[in-house]
């Protein structure tokens, strides 16, 4: 942030960006994790959440700080991990009994799933620091996985 004359209206435009970019990473990258390698034995393809993290990190990491990069490259680098092993998954074999993964891949599907989860919540710690935010943050689970084909965004309460 910066200081003199005018900089609160500069330092208020970062932190307006950033609580636009901080959010968006984690959700775009939340996505990617709940993602499901097949639908209906048909590929899904990864690339559009991946590009949406991407786009977002790019640009988040012109504000940040050193620490915040990190955990931004973090991010950024379990997610090209877990792409890349969907897309090995994909290339390689085929869905298992109601899309599920086979399981000589199951293992590294899941370890990758995991770094992306423990990447986003050290993010989403240092951004919360970042932006002064107090509390714990509780990332949201899904009682099943998100899928591009049913974009509906329905609240059930249950």
């Amino acid at each position: 942030m910066t200081t003199g004359p005018g900089a609160w209206a500069e330092n208020y435009l970062i932190l307006q960006r950033k609580g636009q970019l901080f959010p968006a990473i984690t959700v775009a990258a939340h996505r990617l994790r709940r993602l499901p390698v097949w639908r209906d034995r048909a590929p899904i393809d990864p690339a559009p959440l991946f590009d949406a993290i991407e786009d977002a990190v790019v640009q988040a990491t012109f504000f940040c700080n050193e620490a915040l990069n990190a955990a931004l490259e973090a991010v950024f680098g379990a997610a090209r991990s877990l792409v890349d092993g969907v897309r090995t998954i994909q290339d390689t074999s085929r869905p298992g009994f109601g899309g599920t993964v086979h399981d000589q891949h199951r293992a590294d599907d899941d370890a990758a799933r995991q770094r992306l989860d423990h990447a986003i919540a050290a993010f989403v710690a240092a951004a919360r620091n970042d932006l002064r935010i107090d509390g714990a943050w509780r990332g949201i689970e899904h009682a099943e996985p998100i899928s591009p084909a049913d974009d509906r965004r329905v609240c059930r309460r249950d």
